[in-house]
């Protein structure tokens, strides 16, 4: 059986925001009560580098 997954997670490597999916989309993360929001104007280069795979198979 073949599932399919998405990234829950992602980091931007210029400055550091994180965001975690929820509510069916993107929302900033928060570590001890303060949201992680890194540089206002920053263009987020999110960590996404090929290395995530979608696609899962099972022995199901």
């Amino acid at each position: 059986m073949v599932r399919l997954r998405a990234p829950t997670a992602r980091v931007c490597e210029r400055c550091g925001r994180r965001e975690e999916w929820r509510d069916e989309g993107w929302r900033v993360a928060v570590d001890d009560g303060e949201p992680v929001v890194g540089e206002r104007f920053c263009l987020h280069e999110w960590d996404i580098n090929g290395t995530f795979a979608p696609v899962v198979e099972s022995d199901a």
